[in-house]
């Protein structure tokens, strides 16, 4: 089990248990990296997954070491276990996509001008753009932009419940290259995508800022070939999609040109 989850997993069982309450100082990453015998590096590394989640606020210590706090937010409260139940629980794929859009299609129909996180989704944007971009550094950038978007309704709650989905999110859809004609052609086109969604925010149309991104989202898996109906999420890996999926063309069964025409095809018919 990952670190973050070992570290959630922990949290979840203190909170229950009345050993920890909401706002409350842990220890700080030099224990905790102790507690559960991982190297220093490793739980810093999970502290910061765990403040992305919204789980907690991390400040500097002595002797320049972090000190994690519990969120004193609500929405915080259901938050551990939900992360929890998503990590250790297999889901079927069709769940995960339409939880999805149910959340980032809302989050965008109720986008609030001042609440559009404006320079978070720009530097991720540009943080994909680089040529250098490893294939799990993209797609953690990827649910971080996602997150973002979803920060635009300005509801505490609904950022909860998505960043909730990251791990799930992040796995089908490392798991969906597989099975994709051409990877840089896949890649382009979801940053092409979401620089088409940033600009409806930031045109004020709502409407086909969520349209844009509910074809986003249902694309990816139409693209792969991949029924949605059979395959799971979460712990579910490539060969595990593949086999409840229709694997997709092979990379080099088709020549650039030929796979960008079929993809072109496919966006227009869809």
């Amino acid at each position: 089990m990952a670190t973050h989850r070992e570290v959630l997993q922990w949290l979840e069982n203190e909170l229950f248990d009345g050993h920890l309450v909401l706002g409350q100082r842990l220890p700080t990453d030099k224990d905790l990296a102790a507690i559960f015998r991982v190297s220093r590096s490793s739980m810093r590394e999970a502290l910061k997954i765990l403040e992305a989640q919204g789980i907690v606020k991390l400040f500097e210590g002595p002797h320049r070491g972090i000190l994690p706090i519990l969120v004193r937010e609500p929405a915080a409260s259901a938050g551990p276990a939900l992360q929890l139940h998503m990590a250790t629980s297999e889901h079927p794929l069709r769940d995960i996509v339409e939880a999805r859009v149910l959340l980032e299609t809302a989050a965008l129909h109720a986008a609030q001008q001042r609440s559009i996180p404006r320079e978070e989704l720009q530097g991720i944007m540009a943080r994909m753009d680089r040529e250098d971009l490893g294939l799990k550094q993209f797609h953690d950038l990827y649910v971080s932009f996602h997150i973002a978007l979803v920060k635009s309704c300005g509801n505490a709650v609904n950022v909860a419940l998505f960043t909730a989905l990251r791990d799930s999110i992040y796995e089908y859809t490392m798991a969906l290259v597989g099975h994709v004609p051409l990877w840089s052609t896949t890649s382009s086109r979801i940053r092409a995508e979401h620089r088409a969604i940033v600009g409806a925010l930031e045109a004020g149309d709502r409407t086909l800022a969520a349209r844009l991104v509910r074809e986003h989202i249902e694309y990816q898996y139409e693209e792969a070939g991949v029924d949605p109906d059979q395959a799971r999420s979460t712990t579910a890996g490539p060969r595990a999609l593949g086999e409840a999926g229709h694997p997709g063309p092979a990379a080099s069964s088709s020549a650039p040109g030929e796979e960008h025409e079929l993809s072109s095809q496919r966006r227009a018919s869809a």
